[in-house]
């Protein structure tokens, strides 16, 4: 094999890699947007995909994301794999930092009483216990509490993460493909010269 180690690592090193890399996780972001910088297509698609994958992993539509994410990308014509990136901020570690904001936020909309984060997570938890015993006056009681104002939340969120996003994108790529074209220019010159 050509990319082989010379000595295999152990499963508990494995895990420990998965976790967190010897490189670091600066190297998976270097790259991830050197992807995106790479992304062949329009500017403003790959702008929308980025903006309609972020806005969409803010939101608390847990397993609907990618879903979403397929189908605005279809109709608003955006790059799919520029979505998928940018859905990657929506993971476990980030979850609950996302949702506790949806739900303050939406409570602050909605006016009503807001919970500390402690709180919030020890409803999480009453919430899948309600859902493996089958507790649906329970489950819906908590529907309502909190679902409603973290789905209103988190849709603010997403439309003004989405805007942020595109323009940061639109702009980033368009400089970074004008410096693309002139070093191309650059090199043609020279090369006509010699």
């Amino acid at each position: 094999m050509l990319f082989k180690r010379k000595k295999e690592l152990t499963k508990l090193e494995k895990l420990k890699n998965f976790i967190h890399p010897k490189k670091g996780l600066m190297r998976a972001y270097k790259y991830l947007l050197k992807r995106l910088f790479r992304l062949k297509g329009d500017i403003h698609s790959v702008a929308l995909g980025a903006a309609f994958g972020l806005s969409i992993a803010i939101t608390p539509l847990f397993g609907l994301q990618l879903i979403l994410t397929v189908v605005f990308d279809f109709i608003f014509q955006a790059n799919l794999t520029a979505s998928m990136l940018f859905t990657i901020v929506g993971n476990p570690l980030t979850f609950p930092f996302i949702w506790f904001a949806d739900y303050k936020l939406g409570n602050i909309f909605l006016s009503n009483d807001t919970i500390d984060s402690a709180s919030f997570s020890n409803i999480i938890i009453e919430i899948k216990n309600a859902f493996s015993n089958s507790n649906w006056e329970v489950i819906g009681n908590y529907i309502t509490s909190i679902l409603y104002p973290m789905l209103l939340g988190g849709i603010i969120i997403a439309i003004l993460s989405g805007i942020i996003t595109y323009k940061f994108v639109f702009k980033s790529l368009t400089e970074y493909k004008e410096m693309k074209l002139k070093k191309i220019k650059e090199r043609m010159s020279k090369w006509l010269l010699e």
